[in-house]
Protein backbone atom coordinates (compact mmCIF):
# COMPACT_ATOMS: atom_id res chain seq x y z
CA UNK A 1 0.00 0.00 0.00
CA UNK A 2 1.11 3.69 -1.03
CA UNK A 3 0.11 6.91 -1.01
CA UNK A 4 -1.25 8.32 -4.51
CA UNK A 5 0.69 10.89 -4.27
CA UNK A 6 3.77 8.98 -5.00
CA UNK A 7 2.83 6.76 -7.93
CA UNK A 8 3.33 7.19 -11.39
CA UNK A 9 0.46 7.93 -14.17
CA UNK A 10 -2.05 4.53 -14.34
CA UNK A 11 -5.00 2.88 -13.03
CA UNK A 12 -4.80 2.10 -8.80
CA UNK A 13 -7.79 0.88 -6.41
CA UNK A 14 -7.85 2.33 -3.45
CA UNK A 15 -7.43 0.63 -0.34
CA UNK A 16 -8.19 2.41 2.50
CA UNK A 17 -8.17 6.43 3.30
CA UNK A 18 -7.00 8.67 5.96
CA UNK A 19 -8.33 11.73 7.08
CA UNK A 20 -11.39 13.84 5.68
CA UNK A 21 -13.43 10.84 4.48
CA UNK A 22 -16.49 13.07 3.79
CA UNK A 23 -14.54 15.07 1.31
CA UNK A 24 -13.12 12.14 -0.44
CA UNK A 25 -16.44 10.73 -0.85
CA UNK A 26 -17.98 14.17 -2.45
CA UNK A 27 -15.06 13.50 -5.12
CA UNK A 28 -16.00 9.78 -6.00
CA UNK A 29 -13.20 8.34 -4.24
CA UNK A 30 -14.05 5.43 -2.09
CA UNK A 31 -12.53 2.15 -1.26
CA UNK A 32 -12.49 0.10 -3.76
CA UNK A 33 -13.28 2.43 -6.44
CA UNK A 34 -10.87 2.71 -8.95
CA UNK A 35 -8.72 5.90 -9.72
CA UNK A 36 -6.69 6.57 -12.95
CA UNK A 37 -3.70 9.47 -12.82
CA UNK A 38 -3.50 11.42 -15.59
CA UNK A 39 -0.78 13.72 -14.45
CA UNK A 40 1.63 13.24 -11.40
CA UNK A 41 4.40 15.74 -12.37
CA UNK A 42 2.59 18.67 -11.57
CA UNK A 43 0.42 20.06 -8.01
CA UNK A 44 -2.36 19.93 -8.37
CA UNK A 45 -2.53 16.31 -9.54
CA UNK A 46 -4.80 15.16 -12.61
CA UNK A 47 -7.11 12.20 -11.93
CA UNK A 48 -9.84 10.10 -13.20
CA UNK A 49 -13.00 9.16 -10.95
CA UNK A 50 -15.40 7.39 -12.53
CA UNK A 51 -16.09 9.66 -15.67
CA UNK A 52 -14.71 12.81 -14.02
CA UNK A 53 -11.63 14.46 -14.24
CA UNK A 54 -10.32 15.50 -10.74
CA UNK A 55 -7.57 18.27 -9.68
CA UNK A 56 -6.19 17.43 -6.11
CA UNK A 57 -3.18 18.11 -3.98
CA UNK A 58 -0.73 16.18 -3.09
CA UNK A 59 -1.25 17.04 0.48
CA UNK A 60 -5.10 15.15 -0.21
CA UNK A 61 -3.67 12.50 -2.12
CA UNK A 62 -1.58 11.65 0.50
CA UNK A 63 -4.52 10.17 2.27
CA UNK A 64 -5.28 8.16 -0.35
CA UNK A 65 -3.87 4.92 -0.06
CA UNK A 66 -3.63 2.61 -3.62
CA UNK A 67 -2.52 -0.53 -4.69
Amino acid sequence: MESLSNKSPGTYTVLNMNGDFKKLCELGIRIGSKITIISSNIDPMIIRVGNSKIAIGKEIANYILVE
